[in-house]
């Protein structure tokens, strides 16, 4: 399966194929899985949110156009997901402590998790689709794949300095984006891709 793939993967997905699910699932799920693990080194805890970014993919496959990029919406679903989770347990923690006033700083928008995962997909798909092509390729095989440089370098028959230097350039782009689109996005960036 390749990134040029994805109107025909949204359509799929659209039309409730679940091998093309299953496909998306052993494809991606390693990556993910790792970029999980980075924010929140415990096993159990990283393949429970997995399963959860799986299940939100399927259950959101309606909503999805053709145009975002199936991979970038398992990617930033996964680090608020993350997030999410690292807040609750966060929270859980002061709890314990019953220091009321830190409680109450932390808010609770668990019922808004589904809209605030979407809004922050929608920006930072906005801001892949503004790149040039082989620089959005070389982003998403480098930083949402998890490829190395070289592998990248192999897939798009160029060296491997050009995807350090694509890759770089699509950072700084994207950076600049989200910073002025959604400032809540640009935490992604500092600690998930960088």
């Amino acid at each position: 399966m390749s990134i040029t793939d994805n109107k025909v993967l949204i359509r799929q997905l659209r039309d409730n194929d679940q091998q093309i699910f299953e496909n998306l699932y052993d494809y991606y799920s390693l990556p993910i899985f790792k970029n999980i693990y980075k924010l929140l080194p415990h096993q159990q805890d990283a393949e429970d949110i997995l399963q959860s970014v799986f299940i939100q993919l399927w259950e959101n496959r309606l909503k999805l156009t053709e145009d975002q990029s199936v991979a970038g919406w398992l990617f930033t679903t996964s680090f608020y997901m993350t997030m999410s989770h690292i807040r609750k347990v966060a929270k859980e923690q002061l709890k314990e402590l019953e220091d009321s006033d830190v409680h109450q700083m932390i808010t609770d928008d668990t019922e808004n998790d589904t809209d605030f995962y979407q809004k922050r997909v929608e920006v930072f798909n906005q801001a892949v689709q503004l790149l040039p092509a082989r620089k959005k390729q070389a982003f998403e095989l480098c930083k949402i794949e998890g490829r190395s440089y070289k592998e990248a370098a192999v897939v798009l028959g160029i060296s491997e300095e050009t995807v350090k230097e694509y890759v770089k350039s699509a950072m700084s782009t994207l950076r600049r984006y989200v910073l002025h689109t959604d400032a809540s996005v640009y935490l992604f960036f500092v600690l998930f891709i960088s």
